[in-house]
């Protein structure tokens, strides 16, 4: 449950600005879909408004306008770390990639950013002003371009947002509880499952060519999660 609380064990549960990221980035697999539910938003609260962006479309947008930096991040691993001891189930997990990930075409399969989470970077010596140059443009680049491409939205009680969080970045407004409650519950859905469950029920309801869709993305699938798909997102990856 994201509820702001004294002695909070996560910075989503407190009442200050989350910055755009995506969940769980120090898994090795992070989730696909992520549902937040809103339980409960008090009329007296003030702020606290999700905030949502594409970030493919940003990546796209980067590569196009700093290409050197996001060369860097395509190639130069990132640390992700979430580690608390002081807990009832201590937890220990740290995972390195590149920000953003490529197939042998060089188009684009994947961004993980989550600054929350970010741990210490473990790179040649050469590589470190060059990593963290392009790791603070592109933060400036997605916090100008959540104004102009982001969806900013309260949502209501009983709604529900559903989105991939392996393409979507989210995040939210700092807030004050004025005496209400701010309450949203989220949870996720595996990716591999949800994809299964999208091609066989297109199959039941007649359209046979579905399955072989996923291996044909013209066929209309959906790009999910990192799929090496024919027809993926090309970036200009060449330094200048």
């Amino acid at each position: 449950v994201v509820d702001s609380s004294a002695g909070a064990i996560n910075v989503a549960y407190t009442s200050v600005a989350l910055p755009l990221h995506m969940d769980l980035a120090y898994y090795e697999s992070p989730p696909g879909l992520q549902l937040l539910h809103c339980r409960r938003f008090d009329e007296q609260v003030t702020g606290g408004e999700s905030v949502l962006l594409d970030a493919f479309e940003a990546a796209m947008a980067f590569a196009a306008i700093a290409p050197s930096h996001f060369a860097a991040l395509a190639t130069i691993p990132a640390t992700f770390v979430k580690e608390h001891f002081a807990r009832e189930r201590p937890v220990c997990m740290r995972y390195r990639r590149p920000h953003f990930a490529l197939n042998g075409r060089k188009e684009l399969t994947a961004v993980f950013w989550s600054p929350p989470f970010d741990g210490p970077l473990y790179a040649p010596p050469a590589d470190v002003p060059v990593y963290y140059a392009a790791n603070r443009s592109f933060d400036a680049f997605l916090n100008e371009r959540v104004g102009e491409r982001g969806w900013t939205l309260r949502l209501q009680p009983g709604e529900i947002i559903t989105f991939n969080n392996r393409r979507i970045l989210h995040g939210r407004n700092a807030f004050e509880a004025n005496g209400g409650v701010r309450a949203l519950q989220g949870c996720y859905v595996n990716i591999d499952d949800f994809s299964s469950r999208y091609a066989t029920l297109r199959r039941a309801h007649g359209e046979a060519s579905a399955v072989e869709g996923t291996r044909r993305p013209e066929m209309g699938l959906p790009m999910l999660g990192n799929q090496d798909h024919a027809n993926g997102v090309a970036m200009p990856v060449k330094s200048t």
